[in-house]
């Protein structure tokens, strides 16, 4: 039985100066770098208890949430080489418009209205 876990959907620019595969998991891999750096920052911000938090409390008995470091992201270029090393490996297939891009070097038909599919790859026990 192969199971599918919820997919992610968001609407991500790239431009023209894009236009192999192993150019557009650059640009996926940076702006994933920057989101993450931009979550960080948020999370040490104060966060002010809303009155829906406050009932969530009495029923759980746990106000607001414990402030949690998070960790740094990887150096941007050891992220972006375990990307194209992940995809050489063969542990993710990339998809634009419902046909397989196999080739990092390959250039990639991307248009405006594009859909880019990242397909994880996972072992199954016993298979």
């Amino acid at each position: 039985m192969v199971g599918a876990g919820p997919a992610e959907v968001r609407d991500v620019e790239i431009g023209p100066e894009v236009s192999t595969l192993r150019e557009v998991l650059t640009h996926l891999v940076r702006q994933e770098i920057a989101d993450y750096e931009r979550h960080r920052e948020q999370s040490r911000t104060l966060r002010v208890l809303t009155p829906a938090d406050l009932a969530r409390g009495v029923e759980s008995g746990s106000y607001g949430r414990e402030q949690r470091t998070l960790p740094a992201p990887p150096p941007l270029d050891t992220a972006i080489e375990r990307a194209i090393e992940a995809f050489g490996d063969g542990l993710f297939f990339v998809f634009v418009d419902g046909t397989q891009i196999e080739d990092l070097d390959a250039p990639v038909p991307l248009g405006t209205a594009s859909t880019l599919r990242l397909v994880r790859l996972v072992a199954l026990v016993g298979g």
